[in-house]
C-alpha cells in the first residue's frame, strides 16, 4: 500500500516537472530514477543447505513445478538465480563472457537442459566453465519480487566454494537455511552457520522431512534444533524456524491439492516471504525514496520561488544580484576543484592499501605453500613428490586465495565507502551553498538537503567463480630423480618446486591485484563523474532560473504576469505534494 501510494506520488511529481518545461528537466530525470529504483527492487533470498537436505525439492515446490534438477550426487558449485519472467527461460553465463539462453514449454525439458550444466554427472568439476545460471519463471511468488538463489551444497563441494558462498551472502537480503529432521543438524552445518551469522541480516530456518516423524518426534526435533541455534551459534529471537515437508509441498503443487499444500508447511514459508520479508524491505526502501523525492521537490520549489522573485524585481536590480551570484559561484567552483584534487589523493591511498595487502598476501602464501612443500618432501617417496605436491596445491590454493579475495575486497570496499561518504558530504555542502547563496540573495526560504544516504538497490547480486592457477612446470613426473643422486635430486626438485610455487603465487596475486585495481579505478571515475554531474545540474539550474527571469523581464509585461501566475499554480501543487509525502513518511515510520 505504502509503495503504491509512493509510486503514484512520484508519477504525479514527474508530470508536474514535465509541464514546467525544459528548465526543470533535471528534477524530472531525478524523479524518474527514483521511480525506476522503486519498480526494480527485489527481495534476494539465498537458499543454503547441506547436500541431500531437499533444497531443490523445496525450490521446486515454491515455484510450483519440478523445474530444477535433483541429484543423487552433489550439484556443481554453480549458483542458480530464480526470478520472475512471463515464460520459462534459462540463461547460462560462462566464465569467458559467453551467454546461452533457451525457452521451454514445459518443466521437464528445462530440467533436462539445466542438468547438463549444474550437475556433476554432466558437468564434472564445472569443466564447461559456467559462472552462473539465471532462470526466469512465471511463478506467483517470484512475480511478487522475491528472487530465490540456489547455492552450492555445503559439505559436498570444495572449501573455496563455501568461501564463495560466504562472500556472496552480504549482498542478499536474507538467507534460508535448510536442515532435515533426521539428523536435525550436523557439525558441518553448525560450523557453517557460525560463519554465516555475521554475513547476512536475516536468517530463516527450515526443518525439512518432518512428514517422516510423529507429532511428538517433530516437536522434539524442532526444540533440539532451536537449542543448538541458541547455545552453539547464538541465534535467537529474530530468526524464524519452520517445519516443512518439501516433498509433500511439491506433490501438492503438481496435483493441485490445496489441503496438502497447507499440511506440508510450505504454505507458511511462502506467506512469510510474501507478506513480511519482501514488504519489510520495500518499506525501508520506500522511506528512503520518500526522503529523496522530498529533497527533489524542495529543489524545484526553491527554483520556482527564485524565478518568481526574479520576475518581480526591477530589471536593473535583478542584473545586479545576478552579477553578485556569478561572483560567488566562481568561489564555489574553486572549492569544487579542491574537492576533485582531494578525491584523486584518496583514490591513490586506496591503491597503495591494495598494493600493501597484496605484498602481505604473497608473504603469507609463500609461508603456507613452502610449509606444504617441506611436508611433502619429508613424507612422500621421491618419485611421487611432484605429483603429491600438485594434488595438495589443487586442494589448498583455491581456499587460500578465495579467503584472501574476501578479506582484501571487504577491506578495500570499506575504505572506499568511508572515502565516498566524506566526499558525498562535501558535495552536498557545495550544493547547499549554491542554493543558500541564491536564496539569501533573493530573500526566499531555503531548506537544506535532508536525505544524506544513498539508495542502494541491486537488480541482481553478483557471484564470482574464480579459477585459481595451480599449474606447475611442464617437467615429466620424477624426471630429475631418475638421473641424479638422491641428495642432489632432492635439492634440485625442491628448488624447481619453490620456483613453481612462487610463480603460482605471483600469477594469482597479480590477477587479484589487477582486477581489484580496475574496480577501484572504475568506481572512483564513475563517482567523480556523478558528483560533477550533480553539481553542474544544481549550478546550471539555479543560474538558469535567474537568467531566464532576466530574459523574460525584458519582454512585454503581460508575458511576465502570465508566467508569474503559472509559477504560483505549480508552487501550490508541489507544496501540497510535499505535505502529503511528509505525512506518509510519518505513517510509514510508525
Amino acid at each position: 500500500m505504502v509503495t503504491s501510494m509512493l509510486s503514484s506520488s512520484l508519477s504525479y511529481a514527474r508530470g508536474l516537472f514535465a509541464e514546467l518545461g525544459v528548465e526543470f528537466s533535471a528534477e524530472k530525470k531525478r524523479i524518474r530514477e527514483l521511480e525506476d529504483r522503486l519498480a526494480s527492487a527485489r527481495f534476494h533470498l539465498a537458499v543454503l543447505g547441506q547436500f541431500k537436505r531437499g533444497k531443490s525439492t523445496l525450490l521446486n515446490a515454491l515455484i510450483g513445478e519440478e523445474f530444477l534438477p535433483s541429484a543423487v550426487v552433489p550439484l556443481t558449485s554453480i549458483p542458480t538465480f530464480l526470478l520472475w519472467g512471463p515464460e520459462r527461460l534459462v540463461k547460462i553465463f560462462f566464465l569467458d563472457g559467453r551467454m546461452e539462453e533457451c525457452r521451454f514449454e514445459n518443466a521437464e525439458n528445462a530440467r533436462t537442459f539445466l542438468s547438463k550444466y549444474v550437475t556433476e554427472n554432466h558437468n564434472s568439476k564445472n569443466q564447461l566453465g559456467v559462472s552462473r545460471v539465471e532462470v526466469e519463471h512465471p511463478s506467483s511468488l517470484l512475480q511478487k519480487g522475491v528472487v530465490l538463489i540456489d547455492t552450492p551444497g555445503i559439505g559436498s563441494t570444495f572449501q573455496h566454494n563455501t568461501e564463495a558462498t560466504l562472500n556472496f551472502l552480504p549482498q542478499c537480503d536474507a538467507a534460508l537455511f535448510l536442515v532435515s529432521a533426521d539428523p536435525p543438524i550436523t557439525q558441518v552445518e553448525i560450523d557453517f552457520l557460525k560463519a554465516v551469522r555475521s554475513k547476512v541480516v536475516r536468517t530463516l530456518f527450515l526443518m525439512n522431512k518432518v512428514d517422516y516423524l510423529s507429532e511428538k518426534e517433530r516437536q522434539q526435533a524442532v526444540d533440539f534444533f532451536k537449542a543448538v541455534l541458541h547455545e552453539q551459534i547464538g541465534l535467537v529471537g529474530k530468526d524464524t524456524v519452520f517445519s516443512v515437508s518439501a516433498r509433500l509441498g511439491l506433490n501438492s503443487r503438481l496435483n493441485g491439492d490445496d489441503s496438502l499444500w497447507a499440511k506440508s508447511g510450505t504454505s507458511e514459508v511462502e506467506e512469510y516471504l510474501e507478506k513480511f520479508l519482501s514488504e519489510e524491505k520495500m518499506q525501508t526502501l520506500s522511506l528512503a525514496i520518500n526522503r529523496k523525492a522530498r529533497d527533489i521537490l524542495e529543489d524545484g520549489l526553491l527554483r520556482l520561488r527564485l524565478k518568481q522573485r526574479s520576475l518581480a524585481l526591477p530589471l536593473e536590480e535583478l542584473e545586479r544580484r545576478l552579477a553578485v551570484f556569478n561572483q560567488k559561484f566562481k568561489e564555489i567552483e574553486r572549492q569544487r576543484e579542491l574537492s576533485r584534487d582531494l578525491l584523486a589523493g584518496d583514490k591513490q591511498r586506496v591503491v597503495e592499501m591494495l598494493e600493501q595487502e597484496c605484498a602481505k598476501t604473497i608473504k603469507t602464501a609463500e609461508t603456507e605453500l613452502f610449509r606444504i612443500l617441506e611436508e611433502t618432501i619429508e613424507n612422500v617417496p621421491d618419485d611421487k613428490i611432484e605429483e603429491a605436491l600438485h594434488k595438495r596445491l589443487n586442494e589448498v590454493i583455491p581456499s587460500l586465495f578465495e579467503s584472501t579475495l574476501s578479506r582484501i575486497s571487504n577491506m578495500i570496499n570499506q575504505r572506499i565507502q568511508e572515502t565516498m561518504d566524506v566526499h558525498l558530504g562535501k558535495a552536498r555542502d557545495l550544493a547547499d551553498t549554491i542554493k543558500r547563496t541564491s536564496a539569501e540573495l533573493f530573500e526566499i526560504p531555503f531548506m537544506p538537503i535532508k536525505a544524506n544516504e544513498r539508495i542502494v538497490t541491486r537488480d541482481q547480486p553478483y557471484w564470482v567463480t574464480e579459477y585459481w592457477s595451480t599449474s606447475m612446470s611442464p617437467l615429466p613426473r620424477g624426471f630429475l630423480g631418475r638421473f641424479l643422486p638422491r641428495n642432489l635430486a632432492i635439492r634440485r626438485i625442491k628448488r624447481w618446486l619453490e620456483q613453481d610455487i612462487e610463480s603460482i603465487i605471483l600469477r594469482n596475486v597479480g590477477n587479484l591485484q589487477y582486477e581489484t585495481y580496475q574496480n577501484i579505478n572504475d568506481t572512483f571515475r564513475q563517482f567523480a563523474s556523478d558528483l560533477d554531474e550533480q553539481l553542474d545540474e544544481v549550478g546550471k539550474a539555479t543560474l538558469g532560473a535567474i537568467k531566464e527571469a532576466c530574459n523574460q523581464r525584458k519582454e512585454k509585461g503581460e508575458i511576465v504576469s502570465t508566467e508569474l501566475s503559472r509559477l504560483v499554480f505549480f508552487e501550490s501543487r508541489i507544496s501540497e505534494l510535499l505535505s502529503n509525502l511528509a505525512a506518509s513518511q510519518i505513517g510509514g515510520e510508525r
